[in-house]
């Protein structure tokens, strides 16, 4: 066992506990099935026996009447039991809801706030002063082009002023 390695579960690596779980659940079934059969057989033996000699048969039939009856009793204890661990269950379900799942939750809305709570920080601190500075400088920009489109005018104005008079002047 120096070569292959063992995990939490004991199981050597590559083992799997499925596959006994199959082999289980099928003796399970063939059981129940069998003992159905068995109970089936018992019950037309025991009509046939009924129908043909009942004064003979009489106390047979009632000893397999008490065993039918005490089969039926033992497996209502089992629904009986089998029910109370489905409430066990289900309580217990329940419980890790509370403890474990809303703690998760509760988890999730105060990082879903906390990130609410940056976004509007960011907004109001980083983007909005941004947009404000982009803003001004751009309209700065659009005054200063207009500034410099009408010095353009106006000097290419003064320059064709020169020179009309000049010509005049000869």
């Amino acid at each position: 066992m120096a070569e292959s390695e063992v995990d939490s579960r004991g199981l050597v690596a590559g083992e799997s506990r499925e596959s006994s779980g199959p082999k289980i659940t099928r003796l399970i079934k063939l059981t129940s099935i069998a003992g159905i059969l068995i109970i089936l057989a018992l019950l037309a033996a025991a009509m046939v026996a009924a129908l043909t000699a009942a004064e003979t048969w009489a106390p047979l039939i009632q000893i397999f009447r008490d065993i039918l009856l005490l089969i039926l009793i033992l497996e209502a204890v089992l629904v009986i039991t089998a029910f109370a661990i489905l409430m066990l269950q289900a309580a217990g379900f329940l419980i890790m809801l509370k403890t474990e799942v809303k703690p998760i939750l509760d988890n999730a809305r105060e990082t879903t706030r906390l990130s609410k709570a940056t976004a509007q920080f960011i907004n109001s601190n980083a983007v909005d002063p941004l947009i404000q500075i982009k803003s001004f400088l751009t309209g700065l920009l659009a005054f200063l082009r207009e500034l410099i489109r009408i010095h353009n005018l106006v000097t290419v104005d003064e320059g064709r002023g020169d020179q009309s008079d000049e010509r005049q002047t000869p």
